[in-house]
């Protein structure tokens, strides 16, 4: 199925071209260059593209009927599609071939639509899937990423509040520094004063004994 997942996906994604080479190496024409055409959405690498395209043939083939219907008639378009280039005799073909075996257009038409109804339920199941998962693990992450970013938050505002502090503290720090060696200085001049002083009032009373013990 993978020129018809291939053909069915260039609804929305176009694939690079290579660029078409001259016919005649002495021709002198040089042929308009082909741009590489890019989905404006999204382009699929050959991966991607093998695994969608497993999937919908493992989806057409669990809900395939008995007896031919559309994914017969697409699968064997597809298979005529070397052989008869024209896709209104390609159609015209395949569906001559599978009428032999049954297949009438109005049943053509209406397993075309319960194909389409089933990719339809499938895509709704899948974008399911695909949210429910967002939610439980990619939702988790977004929990954690918060907590994280609540934490950080937390902890720069502490940092803040911290550094506050030990810029008053040191600033407080400052001002004592300076109030000690004030007070210090004002103590040891008070100190040395009061030495001198007390030494001369010492010297006096002695000078004064003497002179009272000489002279009276």
């Amino acid at each position: 199925m993978a020129g018809i997942f291939k053909k069915a996906m260039g609804l929305f994604v176009e694939f690079e071209e290579e660029p078409q080479k001259s016919s005649s190496p002495s021709s002198s024409s040089t042929p308009p260059p082909i741009p590489n055409r890019v989905a404006p959405a999204q382009v699929l690498n050959g991966e991607e593209l093998d695994k969608f395209e497993k999937h919908f043939e493992k989806l057409f083939d669990q809900a395939n009927l008995p007896g031919p219907d559309y994914y017969e008639f697409m699968k064997m378009t597809e298979t005529l599609e070397a052989h008869i280039k024209d896709e209104n005799a390609r159609f015209a073909a395949t569906y001559a071939s599978l009428a032999i075996q049954g297949l009438t257009k109005e049943k053509l038409v209406e397993t075309a639509n319960a194909y389409k109804q089933m990719v339809g339920q499938d895509k709704v199941q899948f974008e399911k899937s695909v949210n429910d998962k967002s939610e439980r693990e990619i939702g988790q992450k977004r929990k954690d990423l918060q907590k994280l970013e609540e934490s950080v938050k937390q902890h720069a505002e502490t940092i803040q509040r911290l550094t506050k502090e030990i810029s008053d503290a040191q600033m407080a720090m400052g001002n004592l520094k300076a109030v000690i060696t004030e007070e210090e200085h004002k103590l040891a001049r008070n100190k040395q004063g009061y030495v001198l002083a007390c030494d001369a009032m010492i010297k006096k009373i002695t000078e004064d004994i003497t002179k009272i013990q000489t002279t009276l």
